[in-house]
């Protein structure tokens, strides 16, 4: 019956895209018209003959690794920009093109270069492998300080009241205080109020900048001081009587994108930076960005994204950038266009039912229990019917992924307990319920928002093969939203592990809001102390250390194990210089491609787009 359900949801969401492309071979061509008076995007497909598919022969074109200048990049955001100000709300994703950070990701170790990190899952947590923004170069003389050197010469935009004067490490100095101390900031919510952050910033000349922080969270602090810190001018914040900023209109950063004009729930305009201060590490006599500008069409419906970017509309997309809708979605769009290029990865997340150990109205806290369930759910099933093999069936704690390979251990080299956990053994789980006081099974429930529901469906069909009763609380996004924030669901809680930065190990460690089942266990706890003492000191000690604790953390199997769906980034040819980099090389920013790639508007006009 399971396996039943499970091929007839992928058969219908099958169908359904078969339908909804009916026709697509008729259709390649399509225009773009922005209704600012309706405040909306509408997407029309045009009626084209045969000739269309010939003018899409890829010949005679220019040699897609030679740098272009000009084009206007086209994509696609899901929803309105909330936020212009980190210290506006508890959000730091002010658009990462705008305002820039001190560290990031190295492009010369990227896909474009070594290919060392092919820039789909961030840096590994591995503090040393980013490269200067901002910031030049930085050091830790001792175990309590941070220097940052400011690189000279960089400018905030062109715009009254800043009117393009050089940024400081005055300027660096305000952002780190002001970072820190707004209550509504990330960084505040995530490190003050945990005992993490620095203890002060100093300006020791124009370009220095020197951060004193407590030695047991110097690694942590450089990671997130380097590159989890956008900066804003801080003459913004002045014209508006220092309180935070609301409008699109009152930013100013350094970024190689301006924002231009800002239609609400239309689009949004960016403008190249004309004294934007990188130049190509990889062509060091071209200055960045390549690209005209920017335009984000805000489209929230999937078939409207879908039809965009089927007919050139839009260059790139992804799963932060679209509702992508997964392998079917790739694989419909990939036989309607043969010319698309894509990028399969790894996800950076992964997505499970987290019990609350600490309830006992639950018996979680029996390992014996965690193990039953675990057993009683067909994982390679799953893997093959649901995701159609796009998936990966170890996917926690750490990724399967080249930047990680340093610490992932394979499933075949893991203990046979945890080889056990992931394979399917129903008269085991059984047993070990009778083991544990539970022959009857029992009943608890989960916290889920409507999207979660379907996968669920299917694990309480598992479960209910050994009289465990799985009950979905399906809750409206808000308020499951708040539910995560407060810490307030009562039993179970479905939610994600944020993988792309293993040294935060904050799923399995006291403290925060991600520890959602309420771990409390020493050796992971003495774990995490050695990781964020070593951080950017001693880095064989902290992947000595991660590589050591990952199997354990298996072992307690604290979240149900689900097979964890790939992520897929899809573009046009003509969108060079790119290869699928949409995780970037640092510390969580999506977008740090965005100065490095080049558009050949002679191909995107001779394919009839």
């Amino acid at each position: 019956m399971k396996k039943y359900k499970l091929l007839v949801l992928s058969c219908l969401m099958v169908v359904s895209l078969l339908i909804a492309s009916c026709g697509d071979k008729e259709t390649t061509g399509s225009q773009v018209e922005e209704d600012t008076d309706g405040n909306k995007v509408i997407i029309t497909e045009t009626d084209t003959d045969e000739q269309a598919d010939e003018d899409k022969v890829e010949t005679g074109y220019a040699d897609p690794k030679e740098p272009k200048y000009g084009g206007i990049h086209y994509r696609i955001r899901t929803s309105d920009w909330n936020n212009w100000d980190y210290a506006a709300k508890s959000d730091m994703f002010v658009p990462s093109w705008v305002g820039e950070e001190l560290l990031g990701g190295d492009w010369t170790k990227g896909p474009a270069g070594t290919n060392e990190n092919d820039w789909t899952l961030g840096y590994g947590g591995f503090v040393n492998t980013l490269a200067g923004k901002i910031a030049e170069s930085w050091e830790m003389p001792d175990d309590e300080t941070l220097v940052y050197h400011i690189r000279p010469d960089i400018h905030w935009w062109d715009k009254a009241p800043a009117n393009g004067r050089e940024l400081t490490a005055e300027d660096v100095k305000w952002n780190i205080d002001r970072q820190f101390s707004s209550p509504k900031s990330y960084n505040y919510n995530a490190y003050t109020t945990t005992g993490k952050a620095p203890l002060s910033a100093a300006v020791l000349d124009k370009h220095t900048v020197e951060v004193k922080v407590k030695p047991e969270w110097q690694g942590v602090m450089a990671s997130v001081v380097g590159d989890h810190m956008w900066l804003i001018c801080p003459d913004a914040i002045e014209a508006n009587g220092g309180e935070p900023l609301t409008s699109w209109s009152q930013f100013i950063g350094t970024g190689p994108y301006m924002l231009d004009d800002y239609v609400f729930s239309s689009t949004l305009t960016y403008t190249r930076n004309p004294n934007y201060w990188q130049m190509d590490p990889l062509h060091p006599e071209n200055q960045l960005p390549y690209a005209d500008g920017l335009k984000e069409l805000i489209i929230p419906d999937s078939s409207t994204q879908q039809a965009a970017f089927r007919t050139g509309q839009i260059d790139m997309v992804a799963g932060v950038h679209m509702t992508l809708g997964g392998w079917e979605t790739v694989e419909s769009l990939k036989k309607e266009n043969p010319e698309l290029l894509v990028k399969e990865h790894q996800s950076s997340s992964f997505f499970s039912v987290w019990p609350r150990l600490d309830n006992p109205d639950i018996p979680f806290n029996d390992i014996k229990i965690r193990y039953a369930i675990n057993m009683a759910i067909n994982q390679q099933e799953l893997l093959d019917d649901f995701y159609g093999g796009h998936a990966e069936l170890l996917a926690w704690p750490y990724i399967n992924a080249p930047t990680f390979s340093a610490i992932y251990t394979p499933l075949n080299e893991q203990s046979q307990i945890v080889q056990d956990l992931f394979g399917y053994d129903v008269e085991r789980a059984k047993e070990l319920l009778v083991e544990a006081g539970y022959p009857d099974g029992f009943t608890f429930k989960v916290d889920c928002t409507g999207g979660q529901a379907d996968l669920l469906s299917i694990i309480k069909e598992y479960l209910a093969t050994v009289n465990i009763d799985l009950e979905l609380n399906v809750l409206e996004f808000t308020i499951y939203m708040s539910e995560w924030m407060g810490g307030t669901y009562e039993q179970a809680f479905f939610a994600s592990d944020y993988l792309v930065k293993p040294q935060n190990m904050m799923t399995m460690t006291p403290g925060g809001i991600y520890n959602y089942s309420r771990v409390n266990d020493l050796k992971l706890k003495e774990a995490y102390e050695t990781i964020s003492k070593n951080l950017g000191k001693n880095e064989d000690l902290v992947i000595k250390t991660l590589k050591e604790i990952g199997p354990y953390e298996l072992e307690m199997a604290v979240p149900i194990f689900l097979p964890q769906s790939h992520s897929f980034a899809m573009w046009w040819p003509w969108f060079q210089n790119f290869y699928g980099a949409v995780g970037g090389g640092g510390n969580a920013n999506n977008d740090e491609y965005l100065q490095y790639f080049w558009i050949d508007t002679d191909m995107k006009q001779k394919m009839g787009y």
